[in-house]
């Protein structure tokens, strides 16, 4: 699975109608969001790892494993666009600018590397909030996630 692209799952969600203060509002969401990320991943710690290949000298082969240790962590990224709910869903096709609502849009698992295995990209809408995932298939695979 190393040269197929990383998995990745979104989430739309609308902005309650009686929000008196929108800044506070996103403020609170993501630290909330940031909080929740660092729990989980007290329990899932490599996801904040990355991939390292090491080469066996006692045959001809390769291993690649997951180093939490010395790695740049699970990302979380906090975005704005200005479109709202409607211009997504009124298209018939998935519109292209989805594709920057993922940190690693047409990454492949191999670069997992170098880049972190799981993504988090908070993308404030003017009416909604979108949620975007991207996950190496190293990590977790399509049932899974």
């Amino acid at each position: 699975m190393l040269f197929v692209n990383y998995i990745r799952k979104g989430l739309l969600f609308s902005k309650p109608p009686d929000v008196d203060d929108p800044q506070n509002f996103m403020a609170t969401l993501l630290d909330r969001l940031k909080d929740s990320l660092a729990l989980t991943l007290n329990h899932f710690y490599p996801h904040a790892g990355h991939l390292v290949t090491k080469k066996e000298d006692s045959s001809p082969s390769y291993v690649v494993f997951v180093d939490y240790n010395n790695s740049p962590g699970a990302q979380f990224i906090d975005a704005a666009a200005d479109m709202t709910i409607s211009d997504i869903l009124s298209s018939i096709y998935i519109p292209q600018i989805l594709q920057s609502f993922f940190d690693h849009d047409r990454v492949i698992n191999h670069n997992g590397h170098t880049l972190s295995l799981l993504s988090i990209q908070v993308t404030g809408l003017v009416d909604g909030i979108f949620i975007g995932c991207s996950t190496n298939h190293s990590m977790v695979d399509g049932t899974s996630f």
